[in-house]
């Protein structure tokens, strides 16, 4: 049985509407992303789960139980915030215990809850300090063990790293991954970061506009988007405007430049079509002598930009000269690496299977 079910839900403002009718499950013990950019549903889906707010229509389901109008402190969830809402005048100690506190557990129960919590997180000698005497990670970690200590079905967060630097974002994210290992509960993470929900995540589901783009592995949907937004909002990506050739083993197009190139096999076959194309930055190579590709184009060095492990090459392909026109080559940064001075003419390769061919409008059905 799912830990989560979502049953035909959704949320309108009047005409506006939030969330679409979805239908979801979230396995126990899973690790599911809810991503996607300002307005596109995800805080909405999230909040409907924790009832915070009242679905328009649409049941929500948590460990086969039939929650829609049970009241959030009644349906065993935990919630991490961006802010911490940590208590200031509290001790660190005090903060964790409150949930056991409100729910009248006894001393000696909470003091080894506390401790237990306390040590998952690594933080076992912060107990008498008062929030403002930690840094905030630190804070992060005190919020989330706030949250499981008194053992929830589910963990919820809503942008919960947001207000961290880069740095301490990232060590967050392990930290996340390794109490989710080690506790083994569901949790449901929002973000609009494609990096954090794809070093984080055993499934994201992609929302826009109030609706569900896709889902999947992280990999699925990096490897295999079904469309423009989820091609564009995952990674980057090079589009090249194209008609569709041929169709079979693989797809032959026909760029606006005029261009033939073979992309791996595709569901829209029918020439004459007008589609996109899609090629991610890494896949590109600037061809040596010796290398043979299924697709091979002439361009122009814009610019090189050294991006600390990665080098980002922008080429002029007749398109123009500005980066959104250009052809965008990702390779690694390494000691003795050949510079490409802009100005320089190249040969770019890449294969038949790491180009996709996207529909304009609407998505490809998810393999």
């Amino acid at each position: 049985m799912a830990m989560v079910r979502l049953d035909k839900l959704s949320k309108n403002y009047g005409d506006v509407v939030a969330l679409e009718e979805v239908d979801l499950e979230v396995e126990e013990g899973e690790f599911m992303t809810l991503l996607g950019p300002s307005g596109s549903g995800k805080t909405t889906m999230l909040n409907l789960i924790a009832g915070m707010i009242a679905p328009t229509s649409g049941r929500v389901f948590i460990d086969g139980r039939d929650v829609s109008t049970v009241p959030p402190n009644k349906r065993g969830l935990g919630m991490v915030f961006q802010n911490y809402a940590l208590m200031p005048h509290m001790t660190i100690f005090e903060n964790i215990a409150f949930p056991l506190r409100v729910r009248k557990t006894a001393n000696d129960v909470v003091k080894r809850e506390v401790g237990r919590v306390l040590d998952l997180i690594q933080l076992p000698h912060v107990a008498d300090r008062k929030p403002r005497e930690l840094s905030g990670g630190q804070q992060q970690r005190i919020a989330l063990a706030r949250a499981i200590v008194y053992n929830p079905s589910i963990i919820l967060m809503d942008e919960p790293l947001g207000a961290l630097d880069k740095k301490l974002r990232e060590t967050m994210q392990l930290e996340l991954k390794r109490i989710h290992t080690e506790l083994g509960i569901t949790m449901l993470y929002v973000t609009h970061d494609q990096e954090e929900a794809l070093t984080m995540s055993d499934r994201i589901i992609l929302l826009s506009d109030g609706q569900i783009e896709q889902m999947g592995e992280p990999d699925h949907l990096y490897f295999n988007p079904n469309g423009l937004f989820s091609a564009d909002f995952l990674g980057d990506s090079n589009m090249l405007d194209a008609t569709v050739e041929s169709g079979g083993e693989t797809t032959s197009v026909r760029t606006a430049e005029g261009l033939t190139l073979i992309a791996k096999a595709s569901a829209i076959s029918e020439p004459g079509r007008s589609v996109k194309v899609m090629v991610r930055p890494e896949n590109v190579s600037i061809r040596r002598s010796d290398e043979s590709f299924d697709n091979a184009i002439q361009g122009k060095v814009i610019d090189s930009i050294i991006l600390g492990g990665v080098v980002k090459h922008y080429v002029d392909m007749g398109r123009g000269t500005a980066e959104e026109e250009a052809m965008v080559v990702e390779e690694l940064n390494r000691p003795g690496r050949t510079s490409i001075r802009p100005g320089v003419e190249v040969t770019l390769g890449w294969n038949a299977s790491d180009m996709h061919v996207l529909p304009l409008e609407g998505r490809l059905p998810d393999a």
